[in-house]
């Protein structure tokens, strides 16, 4: 009690404590630094969500993509107006959302902003390799699409595990193709696409140990892709024409029969 006491009596008449106001010198050199460091993340923070919301833009048009390369169908002789309209689609998304991008990150560190338009240039990736295999084209390089994304001397950057990324989502989609071409008797698709599977992930493999966990994951994606594209092949060769009649989608994608299929990418929806 006595200590209490004493504590009171350090506030003249026992009153509430009212701290000293004190002057703030606003020319005060740390002041201003600490305004320049907030001026400064505050540009950061509003730079990476206009590159996040671009990354969404590439994402979903990436996607649509994707899905229009799904409707070629010998039967209905549409694959020249289908990838007509995929290329116009794919440039015109280097020469605006890409360039958009690369004006953003000008004079700036780009790695600083990788991760916001990653999901973006994945899928975009996916996509336009998507597209060159369709059209029967050499794949494209990272260098390759480096150079593609570069307008004015003003570049987005492409990581080469980026790439690697998108090009591994790519062997989903054949896989799909694969499938889809057994159900309408193009038998030498399902085999085409067989070949091409089995060349990228011998050469993923060829890599070593993956060093990335999402790499790693999409590698293990890859090797199912081409274990379903295999099945599809072993039936063809087993059953001939006849294997298009048993070969129903779901005998492919849901190999646990339990109707879940965790590992199909949602881009083809």
């Amino acid at each position: 009690m006595a200590s209490g006491g004493n504590r009171r009596r350090h506030h003249k008449g026992g009153g509430k404590f009212t701290p000293t106001q004190v002057s703030v010198d606003e020319n005060n050199p740390i002041l201003l630094a600490f305004q320049g460091f907030a001026r400064e993340l505050d540009d950061k923070h509003d730079r990476h969500e206009r590159i996040v919301k671009i990354s969404r833009d590439i994402t979903i048009e990436s996607k649509r993509i994707i899905f229009l390369l799904h409707t070629i169908d010998q039967r209905k002789d549409n694959t020249k107006q289908v990838l007509e309209e995929a290329q116009r689609r794919l440039e015109e998304l280097c020469t605006t959302r890409f360039r958009e991008i690369a004006k953003e990150l000008s004079g700036r560190d780009q790695y600083q902003y990788s991760r916001a338009f990653s999901p973006g240039l994945q899928e975009f990736v996916e996509a336009l390799t998507f597209f060159e295999y369709i059209s029967g084209k050499d794949l494209s390089d990272w260098s390759t699409l480096q150079e593609r994304l570069r307008h004015d001397g003003e570049e987005c950057l492409v990581q080469p595990i980026e790439f690697m990324l998108g090009l591994a989502d790519m062997s989903g989609e054949v896989m799909r193709r694969c499938v889809n071409s057994l159900g309408s008797g193009d038998t030498d698709t399902c085999f085409a696409s067989c070949r091409i599977l089995q060349s990228l992930h011998a050469g993923y493999l060829g890599l070593g140990p993956a060093h990335s966990r999402e790499l790693t994951r999409k590698m293990f994606t890859l090797r199912q892709s081409v274990m379903k594209s295999e099945a599809v092949c072993y039936n063809l060769r087993v059953r001939g024409k006849e294997a298009a009649k048993w070969g129903a989608e779901e005998n492919f994608l849901d190999k646990r029969g339990d109707g879940s299929t965790d590992d199909i990418d949602e881009g083809f929806f």
